[in-house]
């Protein structure tokens, strides 16, 4: 038996690396300063309660495997970036790496050509200074973003069919749009922390 239990996460800034700051000037341009700043005290909190969760199950850690939205890397690699990322504040990443240091192993678990196009939509949107410019840009990422998560959707999938192997548990942190669990292979129990 295969188990993997599904973390539906929220995105902060530090998640988002080099475009992080400009994320931040968009959300507070749509609802505000105050309201921005509330919302990342509740983001907070999320990720207070999620990691005292994550800490009371019963893990064999060294029969865990991570699965991380965004990161198209395991390895050596994938460790240097879970380091680099939990370093710059991200809570996310300070959990994984903190699930890392207790015995779990990194999966490479992304295709770095359909996160290479996401990225570029969504800078196209936050470099676009015209209002009309910035308007076509979202206006095309939209008509795009739907087929873009199911793809990503199906090779995620696959990336936790072939490295989760029997009487092991997976653990996927994956942002709240996708929808992953429709396309695991039958053998995989899920369980979900939401």
């Amino acid at each position: 038996m295969r188990k993997l239990i599904l973390i539906r996460i929220v995105h902060t800034s530090a998640d988002m690396g080099s475009m992080g700051e400009g994320l931040i000037k968009e959300g507070m341009a749509k609802i505000g300063k105050e309201n921005w700043l509330e919302n990342q005290r509740r983001i907070e909190n999320f990720w207070n309660e999620l990691e005292n969760e994550i800490d009371g199950l019963d893990l064999d850690y060294s029969r865990t495997r991570i699965y991380q939205d965004g990161l198209p890397c395991g390895d050596e690699l994938g460790l240097r970036i879970v380091r680099e990322t939990a370093e710059k504040g991200s809570r996310n990443y300070q959990i994984v790496r903190k699930l890392i240091e207790r015995g779990a192993k990194i999966e490479a678990t992304e295709s770095s050509q359909l996160l290479r196009k996401e990225y570029e939509h969504i800078k196209a949107i936050i470099s676009s200074t015209d209002l009309r410019e910035k308007a076509e840009v979202m206006e095309r990422y939209e008509m795009l973003k739907d087929k873009l998560i199911q793809e990503r959707d199906a090779f995620i999938a696959k990336a936790i069919d072939s490295t989760l192997k029997n009487d092991e548990t997976g653990i996927l942190f994956i942002g709240a749009a996708h929808n992953v669990i429709p396309l695991l292979a039958k053998d995989i129990e899920v369980k979900s922390l939401d």
